[in-house]
Formats: C-alpha cells, structure tokens, sequence
C-alpha cells in the first residue's frame, strides 16, 4: 500500500509500518477510526502471545488516524504521547479489532483514545496526545 493514497479525504494511507504488520483500515467517521488486524506466530513473544510492541503499534495506528480524520486539509497530528494499559493476553489465530476516537480537539493539540478487543473482551487500551501542525510548518518540532 503506498502512502501516496489517501484513506479518506486528508487522511493518508498507512505507511510501510502498518502494512508490514498486517493492519487493515476498515473505516473513518466522526472522529472514530477503526482497523483490524490478524496477529500470527510471527508477533508472539516468548512466551506465545501477541507482543505488546504489536498491540501498541495498533494502538498508535489507531489513535493516529482518528485524530487525522478531523483535521483541517493540509494539517497533520504526529504524536507526542502514547500510554498504553495492557488488560489481559491477546492470542495468534484471532482477528483483533482496534476500535479509536477523538476525546478533544483543539487548534495545537488534540487527544485520542482507543481501544482493542479480541473475541469481544478488551486486551489493551491507549490514550495519545497529538500536536496539531499545519503544512506551513517546515517540520515537526520547528519553532518557527
């Protein structure tokens, strides 16, 4: 998938990051994004069961194209905070669904919660917090 195309009006397309784990973009409205993904083997730790590197990259993904989706055109929101709580052990072989929303918006920052669930039962959630830039800005993080 390039990141060339957009998912919705202003919002790219998932980067080669997302592609590589598997994430499937199912829709946005509303301020609410929701992705699917289908863990295998490939990432499980040690231990058997899917790592929590691969739960918090849903859960940035999520929380990132949920904020994304009500900006302005021509704006962007990186991320400046990701905390993630892990509530029980997400297992290989069963769909996980990643469900996000805006909570606030503002002119420079914007919050985003998410939420995953495997079979119904929550397995990690996330609260982020996205600086709002527009394109004018020579980059992110530029004071000037």
């Amino acid at each position: 998938m390039s990141d060339q195309h957009e998912l919705a009006p202003g919002v790219p397309a998932p980067g080669p990051f997302s592609s590589l784990l598997g994430f499937r973009y199912l829709g946005l409205a509303d301020g609410e994004a929701l992705v699917e993904a289908d863990p295998g083997p490939e990432h499980c730790n040690g231990g058997g069961i899917v790592h929590g590197g691969f739960l918090s990259s849903l859960l940035d993904t999520t929380t990132g194209w949920a904020a994304h989706g009500g900006l302005a055109a021509g704006s962007a929101a990186p991320h400046v905070q990701l905390s993630v709580q892990y509530v029980r052990a997400a297992l290989p072989g069963t769909v996980l669904v990643c469900r996000g929303r805006v909570v606030a918006a503002g002119r420079r920052i914007t919050s985003s919660e998410a939420e995953i669930t495997q079979d119904g039962r929550v397995v990690a959630r996330a609260l982020a917090t996205h600086a709002v830039v527009s394109s004018g800005r020579a980059a992110v993080g530029d004071d000037g």
